[in-house]
């Protein structure tokens, strides 16, 4: 499902406009983008956690031309899931009901 269908299907569920879940989805986003790239945490209580981790650079082998490679450390989002998102996971049910 992408964002499209997502928006489509909130829209059905809850009988609101795709204009408003597209505002809204697309806020979100870019909040969290915002505080991520200030190295922040943002967590939903019980749905989990966006943060960021930190991959060390070190040196590795192109395999095609024998040749070593060096690689930058980079900055690299992750999440990590709530109580609540693994047990609706779990028993294939909706999140909050």
């Amino acid at each position: 499902m992408n964002k499209r269908d997502f928006i489509k299907h909130l829209a059905k569920t809850y009988r609101r406009s795709q204009r408003h879940y597209d505002t809204a989805i697309t806020e979100i986003f870019e909040g969290l983008q915002e505080k991520l790239a200030a190295g922040k945490e943002v967590s939903f209580l019980g749905f989990g956690t966006f943060y960021t981790r930190q991959h060390k650079g070190g040196k590795g082998l192109n395999f095609k031309t024998k040749q070593p490679v060096e690689y930058k450390a980079l900055r690299q989002a992750a999440f990590r899931p709530g109580s609540l998102l693994k047990q609706a996971v779990r028993r294939k049910k909706g999140l909050f009901r």
